[in-house]
């Protein structure tokens, strides 16, 4: 019994701060999904607790830091000269730089309960948020969090009885073997539900949200318009620069299955400036709504076009889709081609700018609308008999105009694309034929200052991304006298094979085409973009469907991914590990996935520095409102601990006198001696002589001497240590 309390007794922060460290990383690696192996986690995490106990009380830390530093280096050496790859290093070398983060903190947290307590409280919510979403977890990874926390509260109630941690921590083996006989018990084979704390979560999580993107909104200093900048693209209004997605959802759509990729409009554009694209006078149209134009413009055509009825059913299909903003506050309303009737909430009228249409006021997190529209088989011969040969005339004269000073190499290509086209509509075929073989890419440089950006792209570059490729679009249907405009909003094919199936669609899914004015039509979708223009040329009865599952093939747009699919590949290389910069991205990559617990122990260490910071206010307020005699009192209790951490402990039943023979000389300040200390606390303590101000500042000079004096001759990490007190 002896030796096992002397061994207790001595090794008990260095268990407990074990259990605590392996209980965090256990925790940590199920969370993020690290993949590391659980009994290697918990080896190097108990070992390096007891390492760095070990190196504290030989107060030799920086030794063994330097050590460990000269280990490393020696591997990597090692990987180095036997020509190894060194990133099957890297997950070890993370794994091992978190359980020293984590030990390191953990042995602070179990000599000071404010540090554990944070530590433990994260814990505890990350296992209720495993029980909310129903994710599994060790049983082994639950019972050392719970024996953590009954440490905790053990240790916590023992200091407030006047109990030190050595007896506490007898009740370790009472705790682990509760704990172990629960584990053993039998479970249900079904999950709690936690409705409530679901419901509330997913209601803080919603607003959370909105409150991040009204304040993203406020300080944007934008109109209100809808912008490609909006979901992730670079933007500073001018065409041109490197893409820049975020796949963070910024709409959903839910609704009736369609027989082509869906188009959402949300801005319209037509004025072309040579280096962007701009609106025209935001005045709303006089007279009726151009959606609603369009829509009278096509059952006109379609009621004189001598089609039978069954003709017409093949050639249409009336859709009804729900439109949800998750991640964006804007005005814009975005539609669909052909739309003719919205359900808006509260009864708003949004106003109508050309093909823009816009709510009186911005919405954001959570604002839903419904959209009817009308699909037309625009590849279908039976659509090309609605079509004029006649050119396309239109009252807005900006969907035709170009600037002065555009090349005529423009021209004179727009003319070669549409040698021996015999309609608008076969002009405008012709150049999305063009347009699609040029090269996709999301790294684009700016075209030189005074260079028109679609001559830059037609002639020079002949790479790029929608915005490239749906300008040169509208330039060259312009050259050809046809009526065009810039579009910008987001499109998604996977509403061609799901049904009533929400579908979210982020800055990844954003996209730009542009729309031609044909005859009787009205206006009509044109997207050269490549993996885009291949799926939107084929007819519905030629177009395939694959399930949303399943990834997509190459040449079709990706379900949530703007680029084609054919250049995706360039985000995973395969081969990247084994050049210089793949395992610098790698690492990078391994980096990024540890990122989360950097940051969880950073911000532990944050909230650490700032219960420090508090308690030191919370004490020198109280010493201040003390009077002279307790504050002396309070000095003397500071002198014994002085003495305590000198090797010179106040024992139990040991008298004033007694420990004044004991520590006179080693407790002597340069300028007073311990036992003119003593005499004078005597006379005041049991000689009836007030204490008065004059004695406090003696004797706050004297242990401020005595403080300096061993901080002084202390190590740093003692020194560290005296400052946490």
């Amino acid at each position: 019994m002896k030796r096992y309390r002397e061994l207790i007794g001595r090794y008990h922060e260095s268990l407990h701060g074990a259990c605590l460290c392996t209980g965090f990383l256990l925790l940590a690696d199920s969370f993020w999904d690290l993949n590391w192996p659980s009994l290697l986690l918990t080896v190097c995490a108990v070992l390096f607790c007891f390492l760095l106990h070990y190196a504290v009380q030989k107060e030799a830390v920086i030794p063994a830091g330097l050590l460990l530093v000269i280990l490393h280096f020696g591997v990597l050496l090692f990987f180095h000269f036997t020509h190894r790859d060194p990133q099957l290093f890297l997950p070890f070398l993370a794994m091992e730089t978190a359980c020293i983060a984590a030990s390191v903190y953990c042995y602070f947290a179990v000599r000071r309960l404010y540090l554990a307590l944070p530590l433990l409280a994260s814990e505890l919510a990350c296992l209720i948020y495993y029980g909310v979403e129903g994710i599994p977890l060790s049983k082994w990874t639950i019972c050392l969090i719970f024996f953590c926390c009954m440490l905790f509260l053990a240790e916590a109630a023992g200091r407030k009885k006047g109990v030190g941690k050595q007896d506490v921590f007898f009740l370790a083996p009472l705790f682990l073997a509760s704990l172990l006989l629960l584990s053993l018990l039998p479970v249900k084979d079904t999950p709690i539900r936690w409705e409530r704390i679901r419901n509330a979560a997913d209601a803080v999580q919603e607003k959370a949200a909105a409150l991040i993107v009204s304040l993203d909104y406020l300080f944007s200093g934008t109109s209100g318009t809808y912008s490609l900048a909006h979901t992730g693209y670079s933007s500073k209004g001018n065409l041109g620069g490197s893409l820049v997605q975020s796949n963070k959802a910024q709409i959903s759509v839910a609704g009736d299955r369609t027989k082509s990729p869906l188009y959402l409009k949300g801005t319209v554009y037509d004025t072309y400036t040579g280096t962007s694209w701009e609106q025209g006078p935001l005045s709303p149209k006089n007279g009726t709504r151009e959606y609603r134009e369009q829509y009278r413009q096509i059952n006109e055509a379609l009621t004189t076009s001598g089609l039978t009825d069954e003709e017409i059913r093949s050639l249409t299909h009336l859709c009804t889709v729900e439109i949800k903003f998750e991640g964006l506050k804007t005005k814009s309303l975005f539609h669909a081609p052909n739309t003719w009737r919205f359900h808006l909430p509260d009864a708003l009228e949004p106003d109508t700018f050309g093909g823009t249409i816009l709510l009186p006021k911005a919405k954001g997190v959570g604002f839903t609308y419904e959209v009817q529209f009308l699909e037309i088989n625009y590849k279908s011969d039976d659509f090309r008999k609605l079509l004029t040969e006649a050119p396309a005339s239109h009252s807005d004269r900006s969907c035709t105009a170009l600037p002065e000073d555009l090349p005529l190499r423009v021209y004179d290509l727009a003319k070669e694309i549409t040698r021996g086209c015999g309609t608008p509509y076969e002009e405008l075929e012709a150049i999305r034929t063009y347009l699609s073989s040029y090269q996709y890419t999301t790294t684009v440089d700016s075209p030189e200052e005074g260079r028109d950006f679609a001559d830059v792209f037609l002639f020079d570059t002949k790479t790029g991304y929608c915005t490239s490729f749906a300008t040169a679009m509208a330039i060259l249907g312009r050259c050809r006298s046809i009526p065009t405009r810039y579009v910008e909003g987001f499109a998604t094919d996977r509403t061609c094979d799901t049904e009533n199936t929400q579908i979210h669609l982020g800055g990844s899914s954003a996209h730009a085409w542009a729309e031609a004015y044909l005859e009787p039509i009205g206006w009509v979708p044109f997207d050269p973009t490549p993996g885009y223009s291949s799926d939107t040329a084929s007819g519905w009865e030629e177009h395939a469907p694959e399930d949303a599952s399943s990834p997509s093939s190459p040449g079709t747009p990706g379900s949530m991914d703007g680029s084609p699919a054919q250049n995706r590949e360039e985000d995973t290389p395969a081969d990247e590990p084994r050049t210089a910069a793949g395992l610098y991205k790698g690492f990078l990559r391994t980096l990024l996935k540890l990122l989360p617990i950097f940051i969880l122990l950073a911000a532990a260490c944050v909230l650490g520095t700032a219960v420090l910071l508090f308690r030191k206010f919370m004490r020198h307020r109280a010493y201040a409102s003390m009077d002279d005699y307790q504050k002396i009192l309070f000095l003397m209790d500071k002198l014994f601990r002085l003495g305590k951490l000198s090797n010179l402990p106040f024992q139990e039943g040991e008298t004033l006198l007694e420990y004044e023979e004991k520590a006179a000389g080693a407790l002597d300040a340069p300028d007073a001696a311990l036992t003119d200390l003593f005499r004078i606390f005597r006379q005041i303590r049991y000689g009836g002589q007030k204490a008065s101000p004059e004695t406090v500042l003696y004797m706050e000079a004297y242990i401020r001497s005595l403080e300096k004096q061993y901080i002084n001759n202390c190590s740093r990490t003692g020194r560290m240590l005296y400052r946490l007190r």
